[in-house]
């Protein structure tokens, strides 16, 4: 969970701390500046990393850790989660016992479990019905969605209840300035859904809400890309290198052309020599390893910037539960060779171990449309092996033609002054109207107006 401080404060020792960036500025009575290279990472990552935030001078308590001060000195005690999980032999039938009795342990009276048509909540499905849980289903998309679609096939099969939930635009802009001061401003606008799911699919106060955070711990959540990523095992410099400097490629937020509409400092971090310079601490967030390195990015820069936000936003109105953070669990995967995690093999092994009929429904981009295969396919990532077509949830790209969205950015265009010019947002919007998919960019854009539009309604000190 995030929790800040600073040592930049007013007063005798100048330390000050809790969970909200606002008020941390009104206690400090600190002004609001710009820590460009975390704008850079939430710009291009859609997380920050280790333990920055937007403010040069705050900063997060990293996981593990006491903080204490003693006559204005700073010291920290700090324990890494990965290097304390040891390492044991394999024990992939060890995993599932672990996961099962957390599961148990976590149910309550009657469980509410958000199932799509992925891996991580169909083998906390799995787990549930082996033990004689009944879950109360809950997806979020539309009637024509893959998940819904899933998830309905699976509640009849099993007997189960299920309820559609439908985010609507109006719920978005409503709940904008809440979410954003709840996460501190790092949540893109793309992900707001997080908290909009559980509110109103109006889960009752006294039962567990089941989500999959962290079960792709289980996976290569980067690289999932069979024997290309072994390959990557035996030169992980070479490797590693390659693929951040793809990622940070591949979906940029703004366009080389639009640097001239940004601030010099931000327009700075997008260009070449602030992508290597990312791309030099990415690599060194990982290790000098690459598919082991990649599993403790996630680990360590992925779940405690990006899912800890997503974790607040459920908690907001849920008794949120994830079975995934049961340290047992974390061990056994930890130790598990890459073979069962390339293609999700652990999580199919395990639906296999605990409720076998579970494999009758499709996957997402699975090789056979009615089914999930016990083992992933050779070449299981290549499109000539996807036939399964993915209709996503996702409506985001519609939301940003309405113009009630974008009247949200333009009124608030005078709070970015100190990011973007106002020409270059209406450039970006007028492209999105006319048929580009500039949904990223506007996400991006609409989370920060909206998170300037809270640090001006803060209390001043």
């Amino acid at each position: 969970m995030h929790y800040f401080y600073t040592q930049a404060g007013n007063g005798r020792s100048g330390f000050v701390h809790g969970r909200r960036i606002v008020d941390i500025l009104s206690r400090a009575g600190l002004n609001w500046t710009w820590n460009w290279q975390a704008l850079g990472d939430l710009c291009q990552l859609e997380n920050l990393t280790d333990n920055g935030t937007l403010h040069p001078d705050i900063h997060r308590v990293p996981p593990g850790t006491v903080l204490q001060v003693a006559h204005g000195e700073l010291k920290r005690d700090t324990r890494s989660a990965i290097e304390s999980l040891g390492s044991e032999s394999p024990d992939p039938v060890g995993a599932i016992r672990a996961l099962n009795t957390e599961v148990a342990r976590l149910a309550g009276e009657q469980p509410y479990l958000s199932l799509s048509g992925g891996f991580d909540s169909r083998v906390i499905l799995s787990s549930m019905l082996k033990q004689g849980i009944k879950p109360h289903l809950i997806t979020m998309g539309t009637d024509e969605c893959s998940d819904v679609n899933v998830a309905r096939s699976i509640a009849r099969r099993f007997g189960l209840q299920h309820d559609l939930v439908r985010i609507e635009l109006d719920d978005f802009l409503t709940h904008a300035p809440e979410i954003s001061n709840l996460t501190n401003g790092t949540k893109t606008a793309w992900h707001w859904h997080t908290y909009l799911y559980p509110l109103k699919a109006k889960i009752p106060s006294t039962s567990s809400f089941f989500v999959g955070t962290l079960g792709e711990f289980a996976r290569s959540y980067y690289f999932d890309r069979g024997q290309l990523g072994r390959l990557g095992d035996r030169f992980p410099g070479v490797a590693l290198n390659r693929f951040w400097g793809l990622k940070l490629h591949r979906h940029p937020t703004f366009l080389p052309d639009e640097f001239s509409g940004l601030s010099p400092q931000f327009a700075a971090q997008l260009e070449e020599p602030g992508i290597a310079s990312r791309v030099s601490r990415l690599r060194h967030y990982c290790h000098d390893s690459f598919l082991p390195g990649l599993t403790r990015y996630y680990f360590e820069q992925r779940v405690p910037n990006f899912y800890a936000n997503g974790i607040a936003m459920y908690q907001a109105s849920s008794q949120w539960r994830s079975p995934f953070h049961n340290r047992e669990w974390l061990q056994a995967i930890w130790n598990l060779p890459a073979g069962w995690k390339l293609g999700s093999n652990w999580h199919r092994f395990a639906i296999e171990k605990n409720q076998p009929d579970l494999l009758d429904f499709s996957e997402e981009n699975g090789f056979q449309p009615q089914r999930m295969l016990r083992r992933a396919p050779p070449l299981y990532w290549t499109p000539l092996m996807r036939r399964t077509p993915y209709i996503s949830y996702d409506r985001s790209s519609g939301w940003y033609r309405e113009s009630a969205l974008q009247e949200s950015l333009t009124s608030r265009l005078d709070l970015l002054g100190d990011l973007v010019d106002p020409a270059t947002v209406n450039g970006i919007i007028n492209q999105h109207r006319a048929g580009s998919d500039r949904t990223r960019s506007l996400a991006f854009l609409l989370t920060m107006a909206h998170w300037k539009q809270v640090l001006a309604n803060r209390p001043k000190a």
